[in-house]
């Protein structure tokens, strides 16, 4: 007999459990397969399709691409051959240009040198005329002889042009021409104006100011710096007077040299940092001499005043305090405490007679060595350029050494007011202090004499 338990339960049933979940997986693994069987074939049909229209867009660009080939070696060709064409027709145009070159100079003869000089000074003439301030009033010139400039024989009527040039010119530097013509104004502006020309010398327009030629632009521009002096007019101002003008016989040169020529103040610039000291010191020394001697003025007209009240001295002037200083003396009757009570008041009145003597005396002399400073510190920035640049530009070295001197003109400017003011007020306080000593022996003798003998104002004012 068989026993059934648990265990053999299992080891039976697990098998057929097994079969079971192994045909279940089967069935479902055949119903994927052909799922993605279709999608591939799918793709595969839409690749294919897809290589389809590449290959014909492929097949049409290859096409196109011979058709462009087949054009562009066709254009070559063509080229080629017009090449060559135009090759042998350049040979031969260049036999016939030499044939007929030999034929001209065969016919020509001598007239060839004649020509050949001709062209060659209208060449020379062209720059000439554009240059010339002739061309004001007589534009165009120029293009009336740009024969000389081709290979053709000049003709008849070119010798006629060039002769009437020639002549015009000339007679046109020997007269005095009023017309009217554009200038062109300092800030670039262009006027229609009435202008004299004096030959080839000068020009002026209707306010007056003096003209030069603009060769580039072919009109007259005023120059921006005008000449200095009473020569200055106007076209209607000559037409009723005689007037002098200046004449330029360099064609405009002089005048363009008039914007290189420093003003005032660039010169004082020139000087640098160095150079507005010493004019700051200028000023300042200016300041305090012309304080002192306004002050030893008064100073005068107050002495000037007590001379005639000598018996009523004040204090606001250095005789009535001397004559004080002795009017107490005298009273201790004293002449030993006399003498010393006027030298004393001597004394305290000369330095307020010398007061800022010092101090111009030193800015006289501190003025002109600053000054020699600047001049030391540029002529050593000249050297160094001369070393980094070279000597070769002799306008570089002269204006350096311009500049360099520049501080030292300075120095001697400010020093020679500064010490004619010095000596000024020296002076006058010298001769100021003459007048205080006299007055003083002559207070220190009257008051040494008894008092009821002398009349001390009178003998004060024969003093």
């Amino acid at each position: 007999m068989f026993t059934f338990n648990a265990s053999t339960l299992l080891r039976l049933g697990a098998p057929v459990l097994l079969s079971l979940a192994a045909i279940n997986s089967t069935q479902a693994t055949t119903f994927n397969d052909a799922g993605l069987l279709r999608t591939a074939e799918t793709i595969s049909q839409q690749d294919a399709t897809i290589n389809q229209q590449r290959e014909k867009l492929f097949a049409l660009a290859q096409q196109e691409q011979a058709r462009l080939l087949n054009a562009s070696e066709k254009r070559v060709s063509e080229a080629e051959a017009l090449q060559v064409k135009l090759k042998a027709q350049f040979e031969a145009n260049e036999q016939r240009l030499a044939e007929l070159e030999t034929q001209l100079k065969q016919k020509a003869g001598t007239l060839g040198e004649v020509f050949g000089v001709t062209k060659e000074h209208t060449l020379e003439l062209i720059p000439m005329l554009q240059d010339s301030l002739t061309s004001a009033d007589h534009p165009g010139r120029a293009q009336t002889l740009l024969f000389a400039e081709s290979k053709r024989i000049p003709t008849i009527n070119d010798f006629k042009t060039l002769q009437a040039q020639l002549v015009t010119e000339m007679k046109a530097t020997g007269e005095k021409a009023q017309f009217s013509t554009p200038v062109i104004g300092a800030d670039g502006s262009q006027q229609q104006q009435n202008v004299i020309r004096f030959g080839t010398f000068s020009a002026i327009d209707e306010t007056g100011n003096y003209l030069a030629w603009d060769i580039q632009q072919q009109a007259l521009k005023v120059l921006p710096t005008q000449p200095q002096g009473n020569f200055s007019t106007t076209p209607q101002s000559l037409a009723r007077q005689p007037t002098n003008v200046l004449l330029d016989p360099t064609r405009g040169e002089l005048f363009a040299l008039l914007d290189r020529v420093p003003s005032l103040l660039e010169r004082i610039k020139q000087g640098g940092s160095i150079g507005w000291l010493i004019i700051a010191i200028g000023v300042l020394g200016l300041l305090v001499a012309l304080y002192q001697i306004c002050r030893l003025l008064l100073t005068e007209i107050a002495v000037e005043r007590q001379l005639n009240r000598l018996a009523t001295p004040l204090e606001n002037n250095p005789l009535g305090r001397i004559l004080i200083a002795a009017e107490n003396a005298r009273r201790e009757n004293n002449q030993n405490a006399l003498e010393m009570q006027m030298d004393e008041s001597l004394l305290q009145e000369l330095p307020r007679l010398e007061r800022g003597q010092s101090f111009l005396k030193l800015l006289a002399a501190v003025a002109p060595l600053l000054g020699l400073l600047g001049t030391v510190v540029g002529m050593i920035a000249t050297f160094q350029s001369i070393t980094l640049f070279g000597t070769s530009d002799p306008k570089l070295m002269a204006n350096g050494i311009s500049q360099a001197l520049m501080t030292t003109v300075l120095g001697l400017v400010v020093a020679v007011p500064v010490l004619f003011s010095h000596s000024l007020l020296a002076a006058r306080g010298r001769r100021l202090m003459q007048l205080l000593q006299g007055k003083s022996l002559a207070a220190m003798a009257l008051y040494a004499q008894p008092a009821s003998v002398h009349n001390k104002q009178s003998d004060l004012h024969a003093a």
